[in-house]
């Protein structure tokens, strides 16, 4: 950032040349015709699904675990069962938000 504060003050006409050229990249992300997009896509969604399935049974294990210790009266082990079926719902929201976060970001960044 400094170099860039030096240049601007020394040579002000050549600090707008190197601005004016690096102000004028686009990009604009798009899968078509990329080689192998179908299976970047379908690797996406067994992905997402893996994800669903690790939420689903940490959301079970989780319920399992509070249930059995609330059961018996171990407090701490309760807890931690909360915890797990917790994670697994935030999981399972997180894998559903991630595409709609992404692309919604990304349409903030370029506007």
């Amino acid at each position: 950032m400094l170099v860039l504060q030096l240049l601007a003050n020394a040579n002000p006409r050549l600090a707008r040349a190197v601005f004016g050229f690096f102000a004028q990249v686009e990009l604009n992300p798009s899968g078509e015709g990329m080689p192998g997009a179908s299976f970047a896509q379908t690797l996406i969604n067994w992905i997402g699904q893996i994800a669903l399935w690790g939420s689903l049974v940490s959301i079970l294990i989780g319920a399992a675990i509070y249930g059995l210790s609330q059961h018996v009266g171990n407090t701490y082990g309760a807890s931690k069962g909360r915890v797990l079926a917790l994670a697994g719902a935030i999981g399972a929201g997180l894998t559903g938000l991630a595409p709609t976060v992404v692309n919604l970001l990304n349409e903030a960044a370029a506007s």
